[in-house]
């Protein structure tokens, strides 16, 4: 009888849609980069001849792998001191992709389904090394991951990471963010779950996304000129960056008006988030104060790949690429896929 059949043997040593541990790769990291057509090219440039549906089939096999490989090391966690005495900054956000849900019914003419397309937000995290100046140390240690589920998802994946690298023994860790209710209502179960003094945790609204909160301020007052508008606003932008929580609060607090629902709104946001806006201590104790990092690699993870005029991935390839790039993004390639064929061979 004729059937792809099923090979055991192959795949402990790390073959996977019938193709090498080599040629996965080197298929799987070109279709990471590029469309599979673009991919397809730039093989066939190099002396390998594999078609663009050749690519993805590739492609799919070794991210499909990689998630179940992620889901056995989540389920056997193994600790390490990585993280020991080492001042870290953790982030997280979210991005947006279409994903293709096949309608029920008779397939078409040509024998495809027709479907909708959703927008997904495929949620981020980012653990990274910190400097002695509080900036993102180059070859430090760094850590990133993702999926297209929801708030506790991404925690789930958060605590592991941190648990593995052993976080509870860092020096310092600071926890970035633009004031998403579903990053800040997380933080302190994070901290919990993972087992972290809280004495060394700091938190930090960015302060980029701060400003743009008072400049919403500043378009709700009333002003006699742009000059005076202006003024205003660069002294609340160096109230906001030098002086403590308090000082900055009670100075915004003389533009509440009766009725102006913008900054009644703008300054509750503020003093919500009144812990996370000390930029003067974070500034003092070499802290990041903006969370750059993060939109930086939901741009180059998700932006410039899994997002696209008219791209719509399936549910389950948009995870594995989303987990492939983000290990393949923050230069953790080599270790990544060692440790998936190394699975593949248990």
């Amino acid at each position: 009888m004729a059937g792809t059949g099923r090979f055991p043997a192959l795949l402990l040593l790390g073959v996977l849609a019938g193709a090498s541990p080599a040629l996965c790769e080197d298929v799987t990291l070109e279709g990471l980069r590029d469309s599979y057509e673009e991919a397809s090219n730039a093989l066939r440039l190099r002396g390998r001849d594999i078609s663009a549906k050749r690519v993805g089939t590739i492609s799919r096999a070794v991210g499909h792998a990689s998630l179940k490989a992620r889901e056995r090391r989540l389920a056997c966690l193994r600790v390490s001191n990585e993280a020991e005495g080492k001042r870290l900054a953790v982030a997280m956000d979210g991005g947006r992709v279409l994903i293709r849900t096949n309608k029920r019914g008779r397939k078409t003419a040509k024998g495809y389904h027709t479907y909708v397309a959703d927008w997904r937000e495929p949620k981020l995290f980012i653990i990274y090394e910190l400097d002695a100046e509080g900036r993102k140390m180059r070859k430090g240690l760094e850590r990133c991951d993702g999926t297209i589920g929801g708030p506790e998802d991404i925690t789930r994946l958060l605590v592991a990471e941190l648990r593995a690298m052993g976080a509870q023994d860092a020096k310092s860790i600071t926890f970035l963010g633009d004031g998403a209710k579903w990053i800040w209502n997380r933080i302190d179960q994070i901290i919990e779950e993972v087992g972290i003094d809280r004495a060394r945790v700091s938190t930090c609204l960015d302060y980029y996304h701060a400003v743009e909160h008072l400049a919403s301020v500043a378009e709700a007052k009333t002003f006699a000129s742009q000059i005076e508008k202006r003024a205003w606003l660069d002294n609340m932008k160096k109230l906001l960056k030098k002086a403590p929580p308090a000082v900055f609060l009670a100075e915004l607090a003389k533009s509440r008006r009766r009725g102006n629902a913008v900054i009644r709104r703008e300054y509750a946001y503020f003093k919500t988030n009144m812990s996370a806006i000390d930029y003067a201590r974070l500034s003092r104790e070499k802290q990041p104060i903006g969370s750059g990092a993060i939109e930086s690699a939901v741009r180059r993870i998700v932006n410039l790949r899994i997002k696209g005029a008219g791209m719509f991935w399936k549910l389950e390839n948009a995870e594995a690429a989303l987990h492939l790039r983000c290990q393949l993004k923050t230069n953790n390639w080599n270790m990544f896929y060692a440790d998936l064929l190394n699975g593949l061979a248990a």
